[in-house]
């Protein structure tokens, strides 16, 4: 079976460094520079980092012990098929840098709301710990929180920034180092893939349209790109990193990076669920009993395998608490200033922005306190860590992108339309989120065998949540349960928790608007530095269709006549030419060509062409005093009726063109 599973000195030594590390940079900051005195230093880092460390702070955030521990338990026990979500996943930070973080930067803002995922991410170093140390979960809780509340308290922005890019270093340096000697200690990648097969864990694509599905291709692109978007999008941690950026350039580019980034970590976290499977596919540590939880089985791998190594163990703890230090520290920044600049700023009038600095100091305490007690909420919660963030941040985060799209993409919603939008598509999401951890509805656990521990008995067992909290609990079926037995509001509970962050977004949307068109009221003209552009433009190609028979463009020709008679109101002669307009051409654009050739996109309604007399375009003051008698010699009376005859063609093309557009002569 395992080694004993100890930590040794060596262990609590690297571990004890990457602390002192990270609370060192905070004190750097604390000291460096402005030393945190005003508020635009301490919460946007006085807007001067660049693209790479804001890259690797918001990599590091949204990538936290949640995503170490809880990927390669998830593949673990429902099969790589996980992995696929890098496909949806990864064009999130797209949709980030081009369409909401451009709309932030521009209008500088420091804050948004921001959801509370503390606990989750306090919860998930502090059950590792405690499976290799031996040490109370309690203790180790109140310990990450001090460090991360110390180092985010007296460094600011800056601090969690820069302790975000020592601490993706140690998180890569923890999974790669982890991967390459297990590999080698298991007969190298190829056994491993062998085995994983035989298991049934190798799978990537199943196109089921079931969305009771806990997985399939549809879920994890379309899904998984729904459930990111809320945290690249409005989240609060990015925006105040966007803003913090020097540039608009240097804001997008970190954005961009975080996608070859996804890919790379939920990567290397699948390809470590393999390696545990591989490890552990005779004697599941789960069933023995050798662990309480899913978020443990990575911790007592390491320790299990690569123990005997000195420093090993407490290289890859430290990485896991790395990411946890680095997700808490961002959201304790966050709160601070959500609740600073939201709520206390309006209300508080203080002399000082010293003052304003050390209340928003306070705040970050008043917060860490707050995530140790969320800490032990999130420890009732089944499952695993990585499926509780994702829901309950992805429930939580969803009204919030589709409040942003209802205000910066309809120009129609109205201020009680985004309230009430925004209440619904919330109650909705936590409703079904909460529903789906109190109802058994589907298991979808791969099986696993106790063969290989030396038990009397040979006994293949399901993984089921009830194992996690009792691993004795007897199993009924080895096959994934069959949607088609859920009844009721089952079917709705029993969604793949990858569809209830778009779920929340569509609701939020739809409501908001129909509560705008139901109350009437008036929505005041929105800036267009607040509208998200695409929207907008969208909008305006839609808007500008009509049946093709209704469109016409004009061309207007312009002739140029001899030196001779040049500036005479005689010479020029306009001859429009009234053609239809393909369906896909708005009907406010005027193509003008001059000399027959192709003319440019003008953007003046063609019915501003005639507001004018024609006669009035030649009575210009040189053409008046051009006017001489000799040239008024040579307006013949044939020349006169071909002005009038060219001008009665143009006041009935003009006509014919707006009772063509309006319906009415």
């Amino acid at each position: 079976m395992a080694r004993e599973t100890t930590f040794s000195a060596a262990d609590y030594a690297v571990f004890g460094a990457s602390l002192l590390i990270s609370l060192g940079i905070g004190v750097y900051y604390a000291c460096a520079g402005g030393r945190q005195r005003s508020t635009r230093e301490f919460l946007m880092a006085d807007k001067s980092m660049r693209f790479l460390p804001l890259s690797l702070s918001v990599l590091a955030s949204f990538f936290s012990a949640s995503t170490l521990l809880g990927t390669p338990a998830e593949v673990y026990v429902y099969g790589s098929m996980y992995w696929m979500s890098v496909l949806g996943a990864s064009l999130a930070p797209l949709a980030g840098a081009l369409l909401f973080g451009p709309l932030f930067f521009n209008i500088n803002v420091v804050s948004v709301f921001q959801t509370v995922g503390m606990g989750i991410v306090l919860f998930g170093p502090s059950t590792a710990l405690s499976a290799v140390t031996g040490l109370a979960e309690w203790v180790v809780v109140v310990m990450m929180a001090a460090v991360c509340t110390l180092y985010t308290g007296v460094g600011g922005l800056k601090a969690v920034v820069w302790t975000d890019v020592f601490q993706t270093i140690v998180m890569l340096a923890g999974i790669l180092t982890v991967l390459v000697m297990a590999s080698i200690d298991l007969g190298g990648w190829s056994a491993v893939w062998q085995i994983c097969s035989e298991g049934g864990r190798i799978q990537f694509f199943d196109v089921n349209p079931d969305p009771r599905v806990r997985h399939t291709t549809w879920s994890l692109t379309l899904g998984a790109f729904l459930v990111w978007l809320p945290p690249y999008a409005v989240d609060q941690q990015m925006v105040q990193r966007f803003s913090a950026a020097r540039t608009l350039r240097d804001a997008k580019i970190a954005l961009l990076l975080n996608m070859p980034g996804m890919v790379i970590i939920i990567t290397l976290c699948s390809l470590t669920g393999l390696l545990l499977y591989a490890r552990y596919a005779h004697c599941d540590p789960l069933s023995h009993g050798s662990i309480t939880n899913p978020n443990q089985l990575l911790p007592y791998f390491v320790v299990d395998m690569l123990g005997h190594l000195q420093g090993m163990s407490g290289l890859f703890v430290a990485s896991l608490f790395s990411g946890a230090l680095s997700s808490v520290s961002s959201m304790l920044s966050a709160l601070s200033a959500v609740t600073w600049e939201d709520f206390l700023q309006p209300c508080m009038a203080l002399h000082t922005d010293t003052q304003a600095v050390l209340f928003t100091k306070v705040l970050v305490l008043l917060y860490g306190c707050l995530g140790v007690g969320l800490a032990f909420i999130v420890k009732e919660l089944g499952g695993t860590v990585l499926q509780a963030s994702l829901t309950l941040n992805g429930a939580a985060g969803a009204p919030l992108v589709g409040l942003f799209i209802l205000g910066a993409g309809f120009t129609t919603a109205n201020w009680m339309g985004g309230v009430g939008g925004a209440a619904l598509g919330l109650a909705f999401s936590l409703w079904i989120s909460v529903g789906a951890y109190t109802t058994s509805t589907l298991d979808f656990s791969l099986p696993t065998s106790t063969r290989g521990c030396n038990e009397t008995s040979d006994v293949t067992v399901l993984t089921t949540a009830s194992v996690w909290t009792s691993p004795a609990a007897p199993v009924v079926t080895f096959s994934p349960s069959d949607p088609r037995r859920l009844q009721g509001l089952e079917n709705l509970y029993g969604l793949s928790y990858l569809w209830f962050s778009g779920l929340g977004i569509v609701v939020t949307v739809v409501s908001g608007l129909l509560i705008s068109w139901v109350s009437g009221i008036k929505q005041e003209a929105v800036p267009e530095e607040y509208q998200l552009r695409l929207f907008s433009r969208l909008k305006a190609c839609l808007c500008c269709q009509h049946s093709g028979s209704r469109h016409y463009r004009v061309t207007t020709n312009t002739m140029e006549a001899s030196k001779d008679t040049a500036r005479d109101a005689a010479s020029t002669h306009l001859s429009h030419d009234i053609t239809p307009v393909p369906q896909h051409t708005c009907p406010m654009t005027t193509d003008l060509s001059q000399d027959g050739t192709p003319g440019q996109q003008d953007n003046t309604p063609v019915q501003q062409l005639d507001n004018t007399p024609v006669q009035q375009l030649d009575n210009t003051p040189e053409q008046q005093q051009n006017n001489t008698p000799g040239q008024q010699q040579n307006n013949t009376p044939g020349q006169q009726d071909d002005n009038r005859t060219t001008h009665l063609d143009d006041r009935r093309a003009t006509e014919q063109h707006t009772w063509a557009t309006t319906g009415q002569p």
